[in-house]
């Protein structure tokens, strides 16, 4: 654990000396994706450190940070790569998205997506954070509503799972959430009571 607290440490630091240096006002960072999970206390298991990002002005900050992070992590071997918006097509945000990579596989990779929906910087803006973690955790109805939209099968997993802590004001929340994403239908089909399955006995191959 220590190496992704001490990671996370560092992000935070070089994320404070870019808003600063580069004149970028109301910077946000937000741990999300699997370790945000473990955080809000649900078991699981995740490679990479997510993380969501904002700065103002809004259209250049992901590129800005990318060429800011390059040049700082230059020394420590890092690789920093920028992908603009819509150029990843497995990402169904489209968002830019800055990846670092460590080559010797020392520390692990951190993602920085780049906010870009009125929910997901309300989602940063209130943000809190952890006794452990050095940044500040992504609430958790917001936190599905990006699970919810990634719609991979981790992610739907961590929406149930996630769904069950929610506090009332929470639910709340997190169904605006989803009818504001156009994710409602979904949400209710992932909370829906699963009936247990039960194997077919063969009566006929019994003794």
């Amino acid at each position: 654990m220590k190496p992704i607290l001490d990671t996370l440490k560092e992000i935070r630091k070089l994320i404070n000396r870019f808003s600063i240096e580069k004149g970028y006002k109301d910077t946000r960072i937000a741990l999300v994706g699997g370790y945000a999970v473990i955080a809000h206390g649900i078991e699981r298991t995740t490679k990479d450190i997510d993380t969501l990002a904002i700065g103002s002005p809004y259209g250049s900050f992901g590129k800005a940070l990318s060429e800011f992070l390059k040049y700082e992590l230059k020394s420590k071997e890092m690789e920093v790569k920028y992908i603009p918006k819509a150029a990843d097509i497995q990402d169904p945000f489209q968002h830019e998205i800055i990846y670092l990579k460590d080559p010797k596989g020392i520390m692990p990779r951190v993602d920085i997506i780049i906010a870009q929906y009125k929910w997901e910087l309300e989602g940063l803006l209130t943000s809190k954070p952890d006794k452990v973690i050095p940044i500040n955790v992504l609430p958790k109805p917001y936190l599905i509503a990006m699970k919810l939209k990634a719609g991979g099968p981790k992610d739907d997993h961590d929406v149930i799972e996630l769904y069950e802590i929610l506090t009332e004001e929470e639910k709340s929340k997190t169904l605006e959430l989803s009818k504001l994403i156009h994710k409602d239908k979904k949400l209710a089909r992932l909370m829906k009571p699963r009936k247990p399955f039960r194997d077919k006995e063969d009566k006929d191959q019994l003794l």
